[in-house]
């Protein structure tokens, strides 16, 4: 008898991914092009408004690269002149492209290899158009079965619809979909909330953020360190299947 009828297990069809500091980071960017550098705001602080407050993370929903920077600067420092602002935008397109194109050959890996195992991928992120730019040139983007950024959709995680339309856009059931993400912006909630499983990814965070990976709140389903660990559990849930009922 299989693991699946003993179980009852739906099986797992498809893995939707969180992007920035789940696949790609910044370290290869310019130094000089950081958006807080030529603000002249603390790194940690802006880190703090881009990443912990989803509300003001790139402003998800708004398409004018300025207004974007603008309104995330001013809720920091309402004195910040526009000359700086109009810089910081001007820089963050090829600063991001650095960081959509230069992917680490593990993650590209990984990322085939769930393909390989008859997985649909998705890709769901917060983010605005300047971030966006070169995704096309991504050698992420042609692994990826739909991508969905809130710029274009007109919704942010941790709204559950945006989880929902990926999973519509997979033609797969929520369900039998696994997110995964390093849990900025309450992004597993929205993902619950559309019923689909959970995998908090540290593997990034751990490198370049230790002391926010270590207080990411450990409320998913599964927490993975490391991509290795990342690529064990999805290989035993493919074999397996999601269980029914939510580990814990």
């Amino acid at each position: 008898m299989s693991e699946h009828a003993v179980s009852g297990a739906i099986p797992l069809r498809a893995v939707i991914f969180d992007l920035f500091h789940t696949l790609v980071d910044m370290r290869h960017a310019p130094p000089e092009t950081s958006t807080s550098h030529v603000l002249g705001i603390p790194q940690e602080i802006w880190n703090q408004k881009v990443m912990e407050e989803s509300p003001h993370h790139a402003l998800g929903t708004e398409v004018d690269p300025v207004e974007s920077v603008r309104k995330i600067a001013h809720a920091i420092d309402p004195t910040i002149p526009m000359e700086r602002i109009l810089a910081a935008v001007e820089s963050r397109p090829v600063r991001f492209r650095a960081a959509l194109v230069q992917v680490s050959p593990a993650i590209l890996e990984m990322v085939g290899r769930l393909r390989e195992l008859g997985l649909k991928t998705g890709l769901i992120s917060n983010a605005g158009l300047d971030e966006i730019a070169y995704w096309p040139e991504s050698p992420l983007a042609p692994l990826f079965d739909t991508a969905l950024f809130s710029c274009q959709e007109k919704l942010m995680k941790p709204d559950p619809q945006i989880y929902l339309r990926a999973a519509q856009n997979l033609g797969v059931p929520a369900e039998a979909c696994l997110f995964v993400g390093d849990g900025g912006s309450r992004e597993h909630a929205g993902a619950r909330g559309a019923g689909m499983h959970t995998v908090l990814l540290l593997s990034i965070l751990n490198e370049i953020y230790p002391e926010l990976a270590a207080s990411r709140t450990r409320d998913t389903d599964w927490v993975a360190e490391s991509l290795a660990e990342f690529e064990r559990l999805v290989e035993r849930l493919v074999s397996e299947g999601l269980p029914l009922k939510a580990p814990g």
